[in-house]
């Protein structure tokens, strides 16, 4: 465990060692044992919450909170609740893929079909001008047929 490692764990666990998830709390004494660092970061938290603890004072939690703030909820209604469904995000994302790959091959399809009519001629004019003045173009009746 690194040092940003510790002190993000640090924020999300706070300075009691023993609350931490079983492969991080050990991770974590190491590090502090080797680390001058990381015991003025744990010794700022542990200093921070002691002085919330002083500084909150305790509130009891008034019986039946939790069923009255869940019963001012709204429901969802159903046609949410299938729009917003885990399993049909993947499925929503992949649409603009099916939609570019579909205009992809209808493109490579429309060129393929200009090459095999003639559109070599369009490609010759694209990378040499020069081959521009053999080329009949429509309301000159100077231009030559290839």
């Amino acid at each position: 465990m690194d040092l940003a490692d510790f002190e993000h764990a640090l924020d999300r666990h706070g300075a009691d060692l023993d609350g931490w998830p079983a492969p991080l709390a050990p991770q974590a004494r190491e590090l502090l044992e080797s680390s001058a660092t990381a015991r003025r970061l744990y010794e700022e938290a542990r200093r921070l919450e002691s002085f919330l603890e002083e500084m909150l004072p305790d509130v009891p939690v008034p019986l039946g909170l939790k069923t009255r703030v869940l019963a001012n909820v709204p429901l969802a209604e159903p046609w949410l609740q299938w729009w917003t469904a885990k399993s049909w995000r993947p499925a929503l994302a992949l649409v603009p893929l099916v939609v570019g790959i579909g205009i992809g091959m209808n493109v490579a399809g429309s060129l393929d079909e200009d090459l095999a009519t003639g559109g070599e001629d369009m490609l010759l004019v694209l990378f040499d001008p020069d081959e521009l003045d053999r080329l009949a173009l429509p309301g000159d009746e100077n231009g030559n047929e290839p």
